[in-house]
This record gives structure tokens, C-alpha cells and sequence, in this order.
């Protein structure tokens, strides 16, 4: 064999080692314990059990939750989630699937995109950099839209690259954006194609080549885009009428604009988002662009496009959701990839470095040290100086109990690793850029493995799957279940039957969709309209239950009055007195830490 061959062979190889060791990671960081943990509540309990209902009625237009319409979102992200049940079985580990999976594929167009704008090294380091960061590996491993939605956005923006890096000759990437936009709107609405578009917008713009835009198909890519978005909602729109307004008016521009989501927050909402979800890597690329932002104007050089290109998306993910009245961590996680392929590309400085300092990364580990230190220390100064049984109040018993250690120990971790972080950085040669990089891999990970039994205590304490177990092995298992102005969310998809509430607008559902045909009377209380009768086999008890899904208090207590069975309340603890009020005579069963559940014998017995 040549010199010239085995180079070549090289060259060939190392991606597809890249690939493997990518593999073997993301099966480590996002598949591995994947059904561990049981549904968290609300958005995961919420979630799955939607799915699993699309699957049971085998409805797969219209998504129901607790036998009702739930078109807060739209059905891409339930079908994955029902295909994955239907092929799988139902559990959390199917449940959790997709999102695993769009992580892993995530991970894949952040090792293409990077690699095609900054070489090999790059292209692996960005992507363990998005898999270790605590945001990209929470959402791989939830039964929630956002890692799914990503994976669409991201993948729209990888095209428009291919497009452009191909002087846009060729409509296959004109085409595969597109339809991942239209994908994208229907997991989650119109972000799904303005992100992208506003990115490119705003990155154009900042080229000064905003007229570059018009060298998409457009044309080619509306019908794309309406040949994916538009089949499903005009389906569903036929089934709901008033969906249209819904999902246009309440669900997006509302919602955008004002503050009815109940989640809004200050323009400085996600300055922390930032350095928690994209923690240790956020602290080494603050302090690089401390160290760089005076050379911003040369960024509109053709050399730097990509890093404007990065940057584009980057910020306008930040000012979208800074700016939007509705307001998540998880909404911030698009912001992760090109922050990502940033934070790759600035390492690079310290592989040209040698044995001379670099002073942003040294920083870096200075400050991962200083948070071990502030997070050791957090126990012992809330216990002096805060109220610890005021900070722990929401945290279930268990995972109280252990929060002072996991601190301690986290804190110590941190530490350790900045100290040795030091070390490296002291170190002469080649290797010590990658040995640093390997420490900052390992931050996340680590804090996992020490936060993991905390964790288990806190999921078990606010989950429904325990309840469910005490249920399905009691002498009461088959009678109908109500939640007193109170709704465990994951309930129904452990105990594979609808749950009953009493309520006076619905909220507790966690539906805006609900409340809103609650609102406009399409729904009524005490039990469902005429026009959409409860089968008996979808009454609160299952097979054999009886009784209207929805009551208003006064249903309660006509319920506990008439009954000629008895049936169940689960009920916060605190309100167990105004439960007794209504309905008189309570028999307790079982207390959780913030319910308790009740038989109410029914008047008749």
C-alpha cells in the first residue's frame, strides 16, 4: 500500500469511527434506563396517555385525552408514540422512544453539519457536546414535543445549507427543507416553520445578501409544505370545526402575545436556561465570546459565514422565545445545535494553541470551580441564612432528604473536575485539548449518576404509577375514580381506563383545548353534552363503571347521593374538609404526600 492509499484510508475510516463512537455514546446517554423512571407529571403522564388512546380507539386523526378532544397539539409527535406502542408494547420505555431517537438523530445532523463547515474534529466534538449537555439529555429521555421538533428544525436548516454550499443547483435540498418545515408545524405549530425562516432571515440580512433567499424553489417548496401540513388539518378541522380558530388565534397568536398561557417571564428568562441547560459548555463559550466579540465585524466576511450562520440561529432562537409571552426551558433547546457546532469550532483554537495558555478555557474551569463550590456550599448557607423547609416544601419526602448530600457531593465533583481541568490546561503538547474536552464530557454524565437516586425518590413521589399499582391490587380496582378539583395526569395510562374530575372550568386537565370547549359550551358540565355521550366502557370505572366524566361540585354531590355504587376520590390533602362538606361520609384508603384517596359509599347503600 501508498503513502497516498493510506492516507486516503485513513481519512475514509475516521468517520466512520466518529459514527461509531457517536453510536456508542448516544446508546449510553439516551437509550440506556429509558423506562427506569416512571412518567413524570404532568406533560409526560399527559402525553403518553394520549397516544395510548390514539392507539386503543385507533383514532389517529383526532388525539383524546381522558376520552376527550385534545388538540392543544397537533398529531405527529402521537403517532411516533403510538407506532412505537404498537410495535413495542405499552410502557415508559415505548413511550420515551421517539424522543431517544429524534435525540440520536439530532446528534447525527449536528456531526454532518458541523463537520461540513469545520472538519472532522469539529463535527464529533459538537455533537458530544449537544449529548452531555443537561437540556438536549433531559428532553431525549421525556414524552414530551421538543426534542422532535428540533429534529425537524435542525433538519430544515441543514438543507438550506446543502442548498447554499451547492450555489442551489439541485432541488433535492430545496425539497427536503420544505418538507421538514411542514413537518415541524405539525408537531408544534407555526414555530415550526418560523424558526427556520427567521433564522435564514436574519442571517441573510446580516450577509447582506437577503436577496439570496429568493434563490429557493418556492414555488416547489409551498407545495412541499402544504403536501405535509395541510392534509391532517384539513382533516381534523372537518371533524372539529372550531380548531381552525383555535389553533391560529388562541393556541399561537395568544399565546404568543399575552400572558394567558400562565407562563410567562421576564425578557431575561433564558440567560439561566442558558447556563444550566447548556452547562459546563455555556461558561467556556461565554467566556470565549468575551474574549472575541471585538472581532464581530469581520463575521460578514465570506470566511466566517458559517460562524454568522450559527450565530443567526442561535439568536434568534433566544429573541423568538425572549420576546413570546409563553415561556419554557424546553423551548430553548433549538438553540442548543448551533451553539454546539459554535462551541466545537472555538476548541479548535486550543488544538493550534500548543503549550501557550489559553485564557477563555482557563476562565472556564475557574468558574466551573467556583459553582462547585457554591453549589457544595447551597445546603448549609439555605439552612442559616433561607428558609430549607420552604425551598424542599415541593419536593416529595425522600428526595428531600437526600437533597443536602446530592448537593454536597455535586458540588464536590465540580470541583474536582476544574481542578484537574486546570491541570490539563497547564499540560504542553497535542493531547491536552482533547483530555480538557473529555473532562467537560464527563460533567453531565457524572451529575447524573450522583443525582439518580434523588431523582428516582422525586419521580416515584409525583408519579401516578405507584397509585395505579395500589389500585389495580385493592378490593376497589374496578370502581370509578374522580379527582376532586385535583388530576394525576398519568393515572389514566397505568390504569388503562379515563378518570373522572370534578371541576369548574376543566384547567386541571392541563388542556387549553378543554377549558376552551368548557368556555364555549361545546362541553358542559355536570357530564358531557348530549351530543357527545360517555360510552359505558369509557365511563370513569372502565368495563362495568358508571357515571358522567366531568361534574361540577354540585354533580358531586348528586353523585354521592344517588349512587347505588360506591366509587373513589382522589383529593389534595388540604381540601379533604371541603370534600367531606359535599359529600359527607369519607372512608380513607391511601395518603400520598399530597393526596389522599377516598370511598365514598353512594347514598343508596
Amino acid at each position: 500500500m501508498t503513502q497516498a492509499s493510506s492516507v486516503s484510508h485513513d481519512r475514509a475510516s475516521t468517520p466512520a469511527l466518529h459514527l461509531l463512537l457517536l453510536l456508542l455514546v448516544a446508546a449510553g446517554f439516551f437509550f440506556v434506563g429509558l423506562g427506569r423512571l416512571p412518567l413524570l407529571e404532568p406533560d409526560e403522564g399527559r402525553n403518553a396517555e394520549v397516544a395510548r388512546e390514539m392507539l386503543a380507539s385507533g383514532d389517529w386523526i383526532t388525539p383524546h385525552y381522558d376520552t376527550l378532544p385534545y388538540l392543544d397539539k397537533p398529531v405527529v409527535f402521537f403517532w411516533l408514540v403510538a407506532g412505537s406502542y404498537r410495535g413495542l408494547g405499552i410502557s415508559e420505555w415505548t413511550a420515551r422512544f421517539p424522543s431517544a431517537l429524534m435525540a440520536l438523530g439530532t446528534m447525527f445532523l449536528v456531526w454532518m453539519l458541523a463537520r461540513r463547515m469545520f472538519g472532522d474534529s469539529a463535527g464529533v466534538r459538537a455533537a458530544l457536546i449537544f449529548a452531555s449537555s443537561p437540556l438536549a439529555l433531559g428532553l431525549a429521555r421525556m414524552v414530551i414535543f421538543d426534542m422532535t421538533l428540533t429534529f425537524f428544525v435542525v433538519l430544515a436548516m441543514v438543507s438550506f445549507r446543502m442548498a447554499e454550499d451547492r450555489d442551489f443547483q439541485g432541488r433535492a435540498p430545496d425539497v427536503v427543507f420544505f418538507a421538514a418545515m411542514g413537518i415541524a408545524t405539525i408537531i408544534k405549530g407555526p414555530v415550526g416553520f418560523l424558526l427556520p425562516l427567521l433564522s435564514l432571515l436574519a442571517y441573510e440580512a446580516a450577509r447582506g445578501k437577503i436577496r439570496e433567499l429568493k434563490r429557493l424553489r418556492w414555488g416547489l417548496g409551498i407545495i412541499v409544505f402544504l403536501a405535509v401540513a395541510l392534509p391532517w388539518f384539513v382533516a381534523v378541522s372537518l371533524r372539529n370545526p372550531g380548531f381552525p380558530r383555535y389553533a391560529f388565534w388562541q393556541e399561537s397568536i395568544l399565546r404568543f402575545a399575552t400572558g394567558r398561557a400562565h407562563r410567562s417571564g421576564s425578557i431575561f428568562y433564558y440567560l439561566p436556561v442558558y447556563f444550566a441547560g447548556f452547562f459546563p459548555w455555556s461558561l467556556a463559550l461565554f467566556f470565549f465570546g468575551l474574549n472575541r466579540w471585538r472581532s464581530w465585524k469581520t463575521l460578514q466576511q465570506e470566511q466566517h459565514r458559517s460562524t454568522l450562520f450559527l450565530l443567526s440561529w442561535a439568536v434568534v432562537v433566544f429573541v423568538f422565545f425572549s420576546i413570546s409571552h409563553s415561556k419554557l426551558p424546553a423551548y430553548f433547546l433549538p438553540a442548543l445545535i448551533p451553539l454546539s457546532i459554535l462551541m466545537a469550532h472555538s476548541w479548535s483554537e486550543l488544538d493550534r494553541a500548543g503549550s501557550a495558555r489559553v485564557d477563555w478555557i482557563t476562565a472556564a474551569f475557574a468558574a466551573l470551580m467556583l459553582v462547585g463550590f457554591v453549589v457544595a456550599a447551597l445546603p448549609q448557607v439555605a439552612h442559616y441564612g433561607l428558609n430549607w423547609n420552604r425551598l424542599t416544601r415541593n419536593l416529595p419526602p425522600g428526595a428531600a432528604a437526600l437533597l443536602p448530600g446530592t448537593l454536597l457531593y455535586s458540588g464536590l465533583i465540580l470541583v474536582a473536575l476544574a481542578v484537574l481541568g486546570r491541570m490539563v490546561t497547564r499540560r504542553r503538547g497535542k493531547a491536552w485539548p482533547w483530555a480538557a474536552f473529555i473532562l467537560m464530557v464527563s460533567v453531565t454524565p457524572l451529575l447524573t449518576v450522583r443525582w439518580i437516586q434523588a431523582l428516582k425518590f422525586y419521580a416515584d413521589g409525583t408519579s401516578s404509577r405507584r397509585l395505579a399499582e395500589t389500585i389495580r391490587a385493592s378490593p376497589e380496582r374496578d370502581l370509578s375514580i374522580y379527582g376532586y378539583y385535583y388530576f394525576r395526569t398519568g393515572l389514566g395510562f397505568y390504569l388503562r381506563r379515563p378518570i373522572g374530575l370534578v371541576t369548574a372550568d376543566g384547567d386541571e386537565l392541563t388542556s387549553n383545548y378543554i377549558v376552551a370547549l368548557l368556555a364555549d359550551r361545546a362541553l358542559s358540565l355536570p357530564s358531557l353534552a348530549p351530543a357527545m355521550p360517555i360510552p359505558r366502557d369509557l365511563s370513569p370505572g372502565g368495563p362495568g363503571g358508571f357515571g358522567p366524566l366531568l361534574l361540577d361540585g354540585q354533580g358531586l354531590k348528586n353523585l354521592a347521593e344517588t349512587s347505588s355504587r360506591p366509587f373513589l376520590v382522589i383529593v389534595q390533602n388540604n381540601e379533604v374538609e371541603d370534600l367531606a362538606k359535599i359529600v359527607g361520609t369519607l372512608e380513607p384508603l391511601w395518603a400520598g404526600w399530597q393526596y389522599s384517596v377516598w370511598k365514598i359509599a353512594g347514598g343508596k347503600n
